[in-house]
């Protein structure tokens, strides 16, 4: 019964957060103990103000320069003594296992895949009293191939390629979705009888 009463006080519990979405599309949220930035430098200026339990960062569907000052907003977080002790949370709209291995390197400690919807606080809040083991980086980056490469098409979109097979078989569809980016790779030809280039 004492476990049982703590799981429900656990699953009411309300985290500070702060969420950083440059995608403006959790425009809702702006209550006392919670805040949504737009911006990596405004997220960096108010992690050290607020000093939050935890950051939430989303990564929706944006130009890869935008991601990469998103992970460079980690990077910083992570380095500062004031905001180094703050767990961070990733929200991201697909599988990529090269951005999965970047957060990883900088100790982003949760991922969460979420579709492009527009958040509001208590959604967050559930996402966040949610979080568990399956939600580490590092089960992420177990799940998925490790031969999973991507090749840039524009300043948004890149294509995945099989690094198994010369970085030469375009991925997409079933095969990547149902075998790439599960357990299930494990058992694929390419991943079994890898020809990668020397």
């Amino acid at each position: 019964m004492k476990n049982d009463a703590n799981s429900v006080e656990k699953q009411m519990q309300k985290y500070r957060f702060l969420l950083c979405d440059t995608t403006d599309n959790s425009s809702k949220i702006a209550l006392s103990d919670e805040k949504c930035i737009t911006s990596p430098i405004q997220c960096l200026s108010k992690a050290f103000e607020e000093s939050p339990e935890i950051i939430v960062i989303r990564f929706g569907d944006i130009p890869i320069r935008e991601r990469e000052a998103l992970l460079e907003l980690i990077a910083a977080l992570k380095r500062n003594r004031h905001t180094s002790h703050c767990n961070i949370l990733a929200l991201i709209h697909s599988k990529n296992r090269m951005l999965i291995e970047h957060l990883s390197r900088l100790g982003v400690e949760f991922v969460r895949y979420t579709s492009e919807i527009r958040f509001d606080s208590f959604q967050i809040q559930e996402i966040i009293n949610s979080l568990g083991p399956d939600d580490a980086t590092d089960r992420h980056l177990a799940i998925l191939c490790p031969f999973l490469h991507y090749s840039r098409i524009d300043s948004k979109h890149e294509m995945t390629v099989c690094g198994a097979y010369f970085d030469r078989l375009v991925l997409g569809g079933c095969q990547l979705h149902e075998i790439c980016e599960t357990n299930s790779h494990l058992h694929c030809e390419y991943y079994l009888h890898q020809r990668c280039s020397s």
